[in-house]
């Protein structure tokens, strides 16, 4: 069987149409991103109103309240910069696998044109012949 240009002009668009989705869906993950980091940044004003909660109860010491704070707000913003670096990892490895799977796609369509020019050139010599 053998593929037109209007096949692999169809098997592309409903290949990008899948890519389209998956870039959507990268938009949806830079989304939950920033979701996180707000959630973060609202985490840590309830860390800081929790701590002053126990400092008031007399639960822990005012220094003790402050080392704690430091020590929770740091590890909230590594892990909201870990899942940052994470979140745009993951989104440059699927653009470049994407990238290369439409250049492979190109390529085929190139080919075929190729073949179908060469196909019609080999008509008009036979046709050519036939004339003399």
């Amino acid at each position: 069987m053998t593929l037109t240009h209007a096949d692999c002009e169809s098997y592309l668009i409903s290949n990008g149409v899948l890519y389209m989705e998956k870039i959507k869906k990268m938009g949806l993950l830079g989304a939950t991103a920033l979701i996180g980091a707000g959630l973060a940044a609202m985490s840590e004003e309830r860390i800081r109103e929790f701590v002053k909660a126990r400092v008031k109860e007399g639960a822990i010491s005012k220094e003790e309240g402050k080392v704690l704070v430091e020590e929770l707000v740091s590890e909230t913003r590594k892990q909201r910069l870990n899942l940052e670096k994470n979140v745009v990892e993951k989104l440059h490895n699927t653009l470049q696998t994407a990238d290369k799977e439409l250049a492979d796609y190109a390529d085929s369509i190139d080919e075929i044109k190729i073949r179908e020019l060469e196909g019609e050139l080999e008509k008009m010599k036979s046709l050519r012949k036939g004339d003399k």
